[in-house]
This record gives structure tokens, sequence and C-alpha cells, in this order.
């Protein structure tokens, strides 16, 4: 053993750059070794670095952002605009033609993913719909935009409206499926209207459904399903189905960015939530999507509600009737198309995802800015005058960003600021807001002075309302609304006798000021689905 030690010995001594060669070797290979492992190490501290910074920057969002917290009904969503060029100077958009303008327009996601459904009535207000078609509607294509109305019509742009009423099924036009069924009384003024029509008589003048007026909002409801039913004929496959009204305020850049968020394959009923139908069967309470500020349905929910079943015959005939009569029962029965589809909806197993405020039942002037809009977005509004519609949508045009959608913010800047002067007092103007969003605290005064004086001393009190010396109410409110002019009436009481309303309205607008600089927007707040939060 000794002896093989030596001669070892001796070899490594006759041959020293062998050894010098292995310890370079040796040396090198620690380094790279050595090398990797740094860098790996840098690589996973960076990367846990970034998300820490990250994880702390969203809980420091969640907790400064108007005091809500990670369990708060709001998420984080970056979008960009698809509009280009994004906005316009405020004069062009104030000048320009409607063409000009619409020239920004991404019409691309009208043909592949989103098909707009207007719906009308030949008897409603012209100033109405005509400001429709010049501003919400103007960007659009005649063949892109779907309008379904009660008669068919050529009508500003070159769209067309469709008679959605003239091709239902006879069993609509009875009162019931007996052999002795009357005609349905809601369908004379649209038959007489639609005869005078055919005739070449048909005027303003001769029209039952303008002439009746409660005529026309009943042959609505008849509408619902079959323009559902002719969207999805028409127009199949599309990512969205996006219904509106003739007052209803769309702002399609906001939706784009809305619909984004979502997908279309999943069967989605989306919109602001009324009450509807108790289910006999399981006792929930069901909801449905007011028809005024529009609803969006999805290609899934449009595939499961046109679903049919098919025999197992060779010829695959199909074993239930069509769309349309399968639920006739339930549209002569119900006086409300928006409350009949939703219904309709649930049968098939499809529940209203409820997104006020971005669908908002509310008028341009009757917001209510609160903390609980303040940082939203908005996607519709309903019952707009035709005057704030082609404001409101020019306005857009000059106020666009490019990396957030519009918010509340931004229309109490744009609408509600300009508009009131510095401790603003006005008569025969009425700024309350009746809803649960925002309730005000009532107090009994002798005058609009000592109301205000109220408002003052109350430190969440921003504007204030008086109803007279004989009401002697005095309404203090902790949000900032513009309202509407409105003159005296005289109200007769449930109980007997008469009450002289009278409506004064003033504003604390150096606190509704300051209220609005202490609630800065560092990002939009995207609403989860809710059908609490319907107003």
């Amino acid at each position: 053993m000794q002896a093989l030690s030596l001669k070892r010995a001796a070899a490594v001594a006759s041959h020293p750059s062998s050894l010098k060669l292995n310890k370079r070797l040796a040396r090198i290979s620690v380094l790279v070794l050595s090398f990797t492992l740094s860098l790996a190490l840098f690589a996973w501290t960076k990367q846990h670095d970034r998300h820490a910074q990250s994880s702390w920057l969203s809980r420091l969002l969640d907790r400064t952002r108007h005091g809500r917290h990670r369990d708060s009904p709001f998420f984080p969503h970056d979008t960009t605009t698809s509009f280009s060029p994004v906005s316009f100077p405020a004069d062009q958009a104030e000048s320009l033609s409607a063409n000009n303008l619409c020239a920004s327009f991404p019409h691309y996601l009208i043909g592949e993913h989103i098909q707009p459904v207007l719906k009308m009535g030949h008897g409603e207000n012209r100033d109405m719909i005509n400001a429709q078609l010049n501003s919400v509607s103007a960007c659009f294509r005649p063949d892109e935009l779907l309008i379904v109305s009660d008669l068919p019509e050529t009508l500003p742009n070159g769209h067309q409206a469709i008679d959605i009423l003239h091709n239902l099924p006879q069993r609509y036009r009875l009162i019931n499926d007996t052999p002795e069924a009357q005609p349905e009384p809601d369908f004379a003024a649209y038959e007489a209207m639609y005869n005078l029509f055919r005739a070449g008589n048909l005027t303003a003048e001769n029209d039952p459904t303008m002439k009746i007026r409660r005529t026309g909002w009943r042959l609505d409801k008849y509408k619902f399903l079959a323009q559902v039913e002719r969207a999805w004929t028409e127009k199949k496959n599309k990512d969205w189905y996006f219904f509106y009204e003739s007052d209803t305020f769309v702002s399609w850049d906001n939706v784009f960015r809305f619909l984004s968020t979502l997908n279309p394959d999943r069967p989605l009923y989306v919109g602001s939530p009324s009450p509807g139908r108790r289910d006999p069967k399981t006792e929930e309470e069901t909801w449905f999507a007011n028809g005024g500020p529009g609803y969006v349905l999805s290609r899934g929910a449009m595939r499961v509600l046109f679903e049919k079943r098919a025999s197992s015959r060779e010829t695959g005939g199909w074993t239930e009737e069509s769309f349309l009569l399968k639920y006739v029962n339930i549209v002569r029965t119900d006086p409300c198309g928006d409350a009949i589809l939703g219904w309709v909806l649930w049968l098939v197993g499809i529940k209203l995802s409820g997104f006020f405020p971005l669908f908002n039942t509310y008028a341009l002037h009757s917001l209510p800015y609160t903390d609980r809009l303040w940082c939203q977005s908005f996607l519709t509004m309903h019952k707009l005058s035709p005057k704030d519609m082609v404001r409101l949508w020019r306005w857009e045009f000059g106020n666009r960003k490019l990396g957030r959608p519009l918010m509340y913010t931004d229309l109490y800047e744009g609408f509600f600021l300009p508009e009131i002067e510095e401790d603003d007092v006005r008569n025969n103007w009425d700024n309350t807001n009746w809803d649960r969003l925002a309730r005000g605290r009532d107090v009994y005064v002798d005058s609009v002075e000592e109301c205000r004086e109220a408002c003052e001393k109350t430190t969440s009190c921003l504007q204030y309302h008086w109803n007279g010396k004989q009401m002697r109410k005095c309404v203090l409110m902790p949000f900032a609304t513009l309202g509407h002019a409105k003159d005296p009436e005289i109200v007769t009481k449930k109980e007997g006798g008469e009450e002289r309303f009278i409506y004064t309205s003033g504003w604390m607008t150096s606190r509704i000021k300051s209220w609005a600089k202490g609630h800065p927007c560092v990002v939009p707040d995207w609403a989860s689905p809710s059908t609490e939060r319907h107003y």
C-alpha cells in the first residue's frame, strides 16, 4: 500500500502541468456554479419584491381609496379606448359634424363582436328619436344597427325600422287559446295604424298610437322577446347583444371597456336590477334588467335561450314550440316587457347579473353625486331630454381618456359644477332625490333662510330644499345633485284636504367643492355583479 502511494506521488510529481490544469478547472467550475446561484437568487428576490410591492400597493389603494378594503364590491381592471383619435379639442367636439366625430368610431368592434339593438315606437316623440339617431346611434352604419319598432319606416341617416309586431304568431292577437277567443285589445290601435299605413293615409294627426299613448306603451311589451329572437336570427353568434331605447344614453367607449372584462361564452344577462316575480317552485325572488337603461345578453345566453330539443327520429323534428309561441301566455299576463324577458331567462336558468350604477336609471341632472357613485364608470342613463342626449354625446368626444373610462366624477366636473353659482338658491327648482341611493334628513322650519342655517349647522349637509310655509319641510342632503325646474303645485292628501308645494333649492357650493377635492379618484372602480345595488 505504501509502495503504491509512493508511485502515485511520483507520477503526479512527474506531471506538474496536469495538477495545475485540474486546479484551474475546479476554480472555473466553482465560479460558474456561484454565478448561476447568484443569478437565480437575484431573479427570485426581484420577483418576490415585485409581488410584495404590488400586494402592498394594492392594499394601500384598497385602504385609502374612500376607505374601501379588499372585501369591497369593486375590482381593478386596466382598459384602453378603441376610439382613434381618443378625443377632440372641446371646441371641435361642439362644432364638428356627427360624421367627422364618428370617423373615430371603432367599427370593427360592431362588425365582429357587438350587436346594438334600438327599440322605438312610431308614436314616440320625434324629437327624441331624431336626437338618438344624431347622437348615441349616429356612428352606426345602417347595416350595423338593428332598429325594431311597430311600423316599417325610413329614419334619419339611412336607417330602416323593422315592424317587429307584424309577424308575431296569430295567438298573440287573441286573448286566449279557446275557439271562442276574442281579439286582443292591445292590438286594436296597432291594426288601425297599420291599415292606415298600408293605405297611405297615416298621419301624425290620425295615428291611433299617438292619440292614445297608453296603447303605445301596452304594445311595447310585445317587442321584447321578438327583438331578442330577431337579433339572434339576423346577427347570429356575435359576442354581445346590447338592447337600448330611444331615450337611453349610451357611452359606447365605456361599454366596450366594460364588456372586455366579461366572457361572452358564459350565459350572461346584464343590466340594472328591478324586482321581478317570485318563483312558485323555489320561492326565490327573481330580478330582471330594467329596459330603460338598456341591458346585454351574451352569446352564451342566446344559445341557451334558443336551444331547441329535437326528436330521435331520422328527420330530427323539433319537439318544442317555437320560441315566441312557447312563452305567449307569459306575454299575455304580464304588462311589462322587460319583466317578461327576465322571467323567461330565469326559466331557462339564466339569472340577472346586476350592474348598477353602470346601467343607471337616473337622468343626467338627477344624478346624486355621492361616494357610492363617484369613482365608478357609467355605461348608460335613462330618460334624457333630446337636448341633454346630444349635449352629453358631444361632451364625451371632447373628454374621452386613453387609459381609463369616463366616471361620475367627470360628469360632476362637466355638468354639475359649471351650473352652480356660489351659495346658489333657486326658486321653482327641485334638487331633491328621493331614491334609496342617497336619502336626506327632514327638519321643519318657517323660511328658506332657516333651512339654509340648518344645513350650515349640519357638517354632512351639501344641499337643502324647502317646501314652503304651508309644508314647512326642509330636506338636508349629504350629496349634490342639480335637479330641474318645477313650478308650485297643489297636492291632494290621501286623508283628505290639499297642500300647496313650492320648490326652493339651495347648495353649499364651497362645501361641495371641498368634498369633491377630498375624494380624488386614483383608479376607476369596476363593480362586481350584485342585485343588492338596485335603486
